[in-house]
């Protein structure tokens, strides 16, 4: 590596003033290509690396919402689950006061025919009384 370092040296000391210039010219182009170039592989790197960080952010979010949706749901299911009870609860307590609607009346209705029954007896026994005095009375 010495004599590299060396040779520049003796390289640029046995040029003339306008070669030097020339050379230092073109040595500084050549670091500006070198430097622009390496900037754009950096911005083509960058913009290579944000589209991948992008994809992965649209597919981390897919899986964000699609995992809150299924707690959704879950939450969901125990609502309707609760109101599913509740329902369930107030039908049976409807039913239950239905029942003893229907058995109150099914025991009006027997206490009506026996009623009726009476009554149909008493008229009977009355119409017989009737009958039997018009008879007697002829």
């Amino acid at each position: 590596m010495g004599k590299k370092g060396k040779g520049k040296g003796n390289k640029l000391a046995k040029m003339s003033e306008e070669e030097r210039a020339r050379y230092l010219q073109m040595r500084a182009d050549q670091e500006e290509e070198t430097r622009r170039r390496k900037m754009q592989l950096i911005a083509l790197y960058m913009k290579n690396k944000l589209k991948r960080e992008d994809a992965f952010c649209r597919l981390n979010m897919a899986k964000i919402n699609q995992e809150w949706r299924s707690i959704l749901r879950q939450v969901k299911i125990q609502d309707l689950r609760r109101e599913i009870i509740d329902v369930e609860l107030f039908f049976k307590e409807a039913l239950k006061r239905k029942d003893q609607v229907i058995q109150r009346l099914i025991g009006d209705i027997n206490s009506t025919e026996d009623m009726y029954a009476n009554l149909q007896q008493s008229h009977m026994e009355n119409i017989d009384k009737i009958i039997g005095e018009l008879i007697y009375l002829k």
